[in-house]
């Protein structure tokens, strides 16, 4: 039932209108479900009317005092049930706004904790209270506040619980990757170090005279450098200071399952603007896929950084659709600062940058009423502003703490910047109004025929990324280098031809599907191709900004992935923003679906809803329960309690050891190409006596009698690594490891093992 605003500000029903307030809404409620907002406004303004009426507003001189009962019924006095009704709606308001808070909490951590790093001051006392003292100063600054309806505390509710459960389900199967392979080797190993001290940077004050006198002595491997007299550990240092937070309350298991918990505040993050897109109900959709899935379940388990870009990508795209909506000039300051946040974890997470800038810009471009153009053009510059104070402190942060990566990368962090400076500087010149303001008339008279455009653009796109396997090869891996060997190695295994240049950029599309079905890329380009038609038609700059983020990163890596392609390492380029953004596109495109209200299109919407959450849970094989690198954390331990505190010097050994022990067992540690009794010997006397020695074959130390029994011998797990396939199984492999202390001779006797 309707109701018409009438005099005195009451509220009257159409069928009668001489019903009061109250009236009708007893009879709408009779026939249909009010929000209980609606409820509330409803019974405020018969209040008022009531109060009005009967002149509740005279001095208390004038009439009797009533009753409490009497002036509940007349509205003066709140009775119990409508107190109630306030305290549940503000408990109910304070739920859903939970996810949000969360990942702005996140945002504060992080920017505490990069600071901290950087100026080495990295311990409890500095970042908890600077922390606390930022959450409170911004406890304002979220998304504004989505209505607690019914359907927004379920959805959440179910959202927290999906996310709980998903967290109990893999934390017995966090990894254990404490020697540097890949990047969680070292990702996990400076968390271990951090948590410990204040610097990312590890001295070489005893390890340096070594260096310099002994011939086959090295302390810089893999992922580390000499930088003077500290050792430099490549990346970002956000991720290993964060993960070190969780060292401080549980740890080294605070350390090792610390990613699983900010793959949870990512769930949420995804969430939290999957519900503004597509509603709470259907928003826990990608949530869901997105938590079953195979890549996202690896690089949670293990120190990846890409879960912490989906955390704070997402957070700001939540940020940045309540800044449009509000025109609040501080949400798009924080939309800025989340998404420029995510450099502080990737050094490419300036494209996310890219796609705001442009989103915003040309939204503010094609404005044609000031009252549109003026908000949104402060907020280009809020956000400009914000991301870019981040953006700076990430570069700064590899400047200062990792100088040789940041060479190494120098030509593809130029190549972002000059693309930031360019989106900057274009977004400045179509925002001067009396230039592009005749352009800006025509866009809006032609907008239906620009939306078709864009959209069909949208989707012809898709076809020539799908279509590539058909017509192109890509090889843009050098040949003759360890990559190129490393692919002719996993060439082998599956009987491939043998060609280590292939890099399988083609193949890019066909990775998405492996993981998440052929339905789930079709809906999610037909949603991305919706978006682009609402943000141009409805002249909507919340569809834009959604399109432009998700678009930026996602086109440059489906051409090029520009990573080792076997499976699932290579899926670390599109899990920050491409399979979320994908997601929550495709559930946007079964929305749209279900929308039409007819039979063939709700029959395609739950055929499509059914493919996208089932098709993640089949694709696992036998690698849910398998450990990456599981036994090599407590084969590492089983070392540091052997030397007992001494330097070590790990001899010959096929893996970086010495960075797993330097980080752990907090001595100094070396790698020895030979195990000559003389250059043990010399070891020693450098390091003045007490010297340990690790070795993973026991005929490459001199032993002073028998080959001795290992100390430890474990059984290592991992996941396949394959290329045309999806990994489905485990590999196992044998680990023994032998210690022993140097005598004065250089000869070497067994190290007993700790009790």
């Amino acid at each position: 039932m309707s109701t018409t605003r009438s005099t005195c500000g009451q509220w009257r029903s159409p069928e009668n209108p001489r019903s009061s307030l109250l009236t009708a809404t007893a009879r709408a409620s009779t026939y249909r479900r009010v929000p209980p907002s609606t409820r509330s406004s409803r019974k405020r303004v018969g209040r008022h009317c009531h109060a009005m009426k009967y002149g509740a507003r005279r001095s208390p001189q004038a009439a009797p005092l009533a009753s409490a009962q009497e002036h509940s019924h007349h509205g003066l006095v709140d009775p119990p049930d409508i107190r109630t009704s306030e305290r549940r709606r503000r408990a109910a308001s304070t739920l859903v706004t939970a996810p949000d808070r969360v990942a702005t909490v996140l945002l504060m951590l992080s920017i505490v904790v990069s600071v901290a790093v950087l100026v080495e001051v990295f311990r409890p006392l500095v970042v908890v209270p600077l922390t606390l003292v930022l959450v409170a100063v911004t406890w304002k600054v979220v998304p504004s506040s989505l209505e607690p309806t019914r359907r927004a505390v379920a959805g959440t509710l179910t959202a927290l619980g999906i996310v709980v459960a998903w967290f109990v389900v893999n934390v017995p199967f966090a990894a254990r990757f404490v020697v540097v392979t890949r990047d969680p080797g070292f990702l996990t190993l400076e968390a271990f170090w951090l948590s410990r001290n204040e610097s990312p940077d590890l001295p070489l004050t005893n390890s340096s005279d070594l260096l310099a006198t002994i011939e086959g002595v090295k302390v810089a491997s893999a992922a580390y450098s000499v930088n003077g007299d500290v050792l430099n550990v490549q990346g970002a240092k956000l991720l290993p200071g964060i993960l070190a937070v969780g060292g401080w309350v549980g740890g080294d298991v605070g350390v090792l399952i610390g990613n699983l918990i900010v793959g949870g505040v990512a769930l949420l993050a995804v969430y939290s603007f999957a519900r503004r897109l597509v509603g709470p109900l259907w928003g826990l959709v990608p949530l869901f896929v997105l938590a079953a899935s195979v890549p996202f379940a690896a690089f949670t388990r293990a120190a990846y950084t890409e879960p912490l870009t989906v955390a704070l990508g997402f957070a700001g795209l939540t940020m940045a659709w309540s800044a449009v909506s509000a025109r609040s000039l501080v949400q798009y300051a924080g939309a800025g600062a989340l998404i420029g946040a995510t450099a502080l974890a990737r050094v490419d997470g300036a494209a996310q940058v890219i796609g705001l800038v442009a989103a915003l810009g040309t939204a503010s471009a094609c404005a044609l009423l000031p009252m549109v153009r003026r908000p949104l053009a402060r907020g280009l510059v809020a956000a400009s502003a914000a991301a870019l104070i981040l953006v700076g402190l990430g570069f700064l942060d590899l400047a200062v703490h990792s100088p040789n990566y940041l060479s190494n990368l120098s030509g593809q962090v130029t190549m972002v910047a000059r693309a930031l400076a360019f989106t900057l500087v274009g977004a400045a010149v179509l925002n001067v109004p009396r230039v592009w303001s005749p352009l800006a008339r025509v866009v809006f008279r032609s907008r239906r025929g620009l939306a078709w455009g864009a959209a069909s653009v949208v989707v012809l796109l898709a076809v020539v990324l799908a279509s590539r396997p058909l017509w192109m090869e890509n090889h843009h891996t050098p040949a003759g280098s360890p990559y190129a060997q490393f692919l002719e190695e996993i060439q082998a295994l599956e009987g491939l031809p043998l060609d280590g240049s292939r890099s399988y950029d083609e193949m890019s599309v066909n990775w998405l599907t492996w993981y998440f079905g052929p339905p789930m890329v079709i809906l999610a380009f037909s949603g991305l191709a919706i978006a682009t038609y609402r943000a141009i038609r409805r002249r909507d700059p919340r569809f834009l900004v959604f399109v432009g983020v998700v678009a930026a990163p996602s086109a440059l890596y489906l051409w090029r992935v520009s990573i080792t392609p076997d499976q699932v390492w290579a899926m670390r380029r599109f899990l920050p923003v491409t399979i979320p953004g994908f997601l929550v596109a495709a559930t946007l495109a079964i929305v749209v679906l279900w929308g039409l209200a007819q039979h063939w299109a709700r029959a395609v919407a739950v055929l499509g809803t059914v493919t996208v959450v089932v098709w993640p849970l089949v694709t696992w094989g036998n690698l849910f329960t398998v450990v990456e690198q599981d036994g090599r954390y407590g084969e590492a331990r089983a070392v540091c309690d052997a030397v007992g505190g001494r330097p070590i010097a790990v001899v010959g050994s096929p893996l970086p050891y010495e960075a797993t022990l330097l980080s752990i067992c907090g001595t100094d540690a070396v790698a020895v190409a030979s195990g000559a009794p003389e250059t043990l010997a010399r070891v020693r006397d450098a390091w003045g006596g007490q010297v340990s020695v690790v070795a993973f074959r026991g005929d490459a130390l001199p032993w002073a009698g028998t080959v001795p029994p290992p100390l430890r011998t474990t059984t290592e797990t991992t996941w396949e690594r394959t290329l045309e396939r999806l990994p489905d199984d485990a590999l196992t492999s044998q680990s023994q490891v032998w210690v022993g202390h140097v005598q004065p001779d250089g000869s070497v006797v067994p190290a007993p093992a700790a009790p």
